[in-house]
């Protein structure tokens, strides 16, 4: 079996590289970090620590807005939508039709049974005409003669 040289040789350049970061940590403060880290690192736990302030209060407030998400759409899956209205409108409007043509329809059969029921009247007997007899009338009395105009003289 035969090594690849060249994957020992970038092995090594890795542990020579590592070595070196070491080192240079080692210099620093000696405990394994450069100098100038120790208020980073409280700087970055500050910053985190707002951060997790922040997602706590978005949180909260997500938490909220889902109840309230909650309650609007109960309240909307009672509220009747335009198709609902008309769907009911369109309901009543048959019911009342149905209403208005079953009576029609008993009025009708009543009717029917009321002319089919009744007896055939009984022919009217016949009246003796009525004569009347009035006085002539009377014709006016004769009307003076009129006067003659008068003739001028001449």
């Amino acid at each position: 079996m035969t090594v690849d040289d060249s994957a020992k040789s970038h092995w090594l350049t890795s542990q020579a590289a590592n070595d070196q970061t070491r080192q240079r940590l080692a210099v620093g403060s000696g405990d394994g970090h450069p100098p100038g880290m120790d208020t980073e690192l409280a700087l970055l736990k500050q910053r985190a620590d707002q951060a997790d302030q922040r997602m706590a209060r978005m949180e909260g407030t997500l938490d909220r807005m889902d109840d309230r998400l909650v309650r609007i759409t109960e309240v909307l899956g009672s509220v009747a939508t335009r198709n609902t209205v008309w769907a009911a409108l369109g309901t009543g409007a048959a019911i009342a039709f149905a209403v208005v043509g079953v009576f029609i329809a008993i009025l009708t059969y009543l009717q029917d049974q009321r002319i089919a029921t009744r007896p055939e009247p009984a022919p009217a007997a016949a009246v003796a005409p009525m004569i009347l007899q009035l006085p002539p009338w009377p014709t006016p009395p004769a009307s003076p003669a009129a006067p003659q105009p008068a003739t001028p003289p001449g």
